[in-house]
């Protein structure tokens, strides 16, 4: 084929391609799947109660990180969805967040447990009866010790590791979501998967000053995804092999030290990060300034008034981040135990 005809080619075929897990794409797609009763076992409709409407919905919202209001408001309103599937949505979205947010006390209390630990293991006389005065930011090279020195390559690279269909069997069983929420979140692990296809850019809002609270930011950046059997991954470890030597494993020190950094921000005040003041003085900042000239058809969601699925991604990399730090947290207090085992016996 001439050049030109086959540049025009690919172009249509980059263009469908991205399309394709585009917001406008994930908005039918939840469509459908919603009128076919749920494209998996995870999908159920018991209705949810919700007090105040759709607008009582998402202004309860604004106490949970949310979007912008005013844009899901008119977005939500002039959405194709049957009414009550959008309430069941925002109900669930509220619900969710809500289960998260009072978590974040199960990782500050982790991380003051592991300074607590290193201090006293060196026999250092802290004020640790004051919790507000341990720095849990102390626990990051405690933890990255932990790591290269009691954990394996393979053992810390297995940890890093979780399956499409993971995500979805935790919105089930652990936060008890099986409502037509359920199908958005589907969908959006499926885009998520699929996210470099979009064309899309990074989700994490601006920082204030750059280099400063940008945890959501870099994890975002080294998230990846392998349909042949790791699924979500970090890559953490690395196969380095050199010339006349055999292959040997190594830790990954910056991507090791994003996770950590982010495994912080788990603790922190906000669920989700919050772009800075002159950021948030944009009524469209959140959910519709990242989407610009991005959907199939060129046009941003805010221009079409249609829904964003940038919260629910974020919120599910929160997700595939906290399942790491559980499984990480478990392995400490796992190998913890057996030393205080170990030290007992002698």
């Amino acid at each position: 084929l001439p050049a030109s005809k086959q540049h025009s080619i690919n172009n249509v075929i980059i263009t469908a391609d991205m399309s394709r897990f585009s917001d406008n794409w994930l908005l039918d797609k939840v469509m459908f799947d919603y009128v076919q009763g749920g494209s998996c076992a995870c999908c159920g409709f018991p209705h949810l109660f919700a007090p105040g409407g759709l607008e009582g919905l998402i202004n309860a919202m604004s106490d949970l990180e949310t979007d912008s209001k005013t844009h899901e408001i008119n977005a939500a309103k002039a959405s194709p969805w049957p009414e009550d599937m959008r309430d069941q949505i925002w109900g669930d979205r509220l619900l969710l967040r809500f289960k998260m947010k009072k978590e974040m006390k199960v990782y500050r209390a982790f991380l003051e447990e592991v300074v607590k630990n290193d201090a006293a293991s060196k026999h250092i006389v802290t004020n640790n009866d004051d919790e507000t005065n341990i720095a849990i930011q102390d626990a990051i090279p405690i933890l990255n010790h932990f790591c290269t020195t009691q954990l394996s390559p393979h053992e810390l690279g297995q940890i890093f590791q979780l399956q499409r269909s993971g995500l979805t069997e935790i919105l089930k069983s652990k936060y008890k979501i099986t409502s037509a929420y359920a199908i958005v979140f589907c969908a959006v692990v499926e885009q998520l998967s699929n996210f470099n296809h979009t064309g899309y850019g990074v989700d994490a809002p601006p920082c204030c000053n750059s280099g400063v609270d940008d945890e959501e930011e870099l994890f975002e950046t080294v998230l990846n995804y392998s349909s042949r059997g790791q699924g979500f991954n970090l890559v953490v470890v690395e196969n380095i092999i050199e010339e006349d030597c055999e292959e040997e494993w190594k830790v990954n020190q910056e991507t090791l030290g994003i996770f950590l950094k982010r495994m912080i921000s788990l603790a922190g005040h906000t669920l989700l990060a919050r772009a800075g003041k002159a950021a948030d003085d944009d009524d469209n900042n959140d959910d519709s300034s990242n989407d610009g000239a991005e959907n199939g058809d060129g046009q941003t969601n805010s221009s079409n008034n249609k829904p964003s699925f940038r919260s629910d991604r974020r919120v599910a990399r929160l997700m595939i981040a906290r399942y790491w730090a559980d499984r990480l947290i478990e392995k400490y207090r796992s190998m913890q135990g057996e030393g205080v085992d170990n030290q007992s016996s002698t």
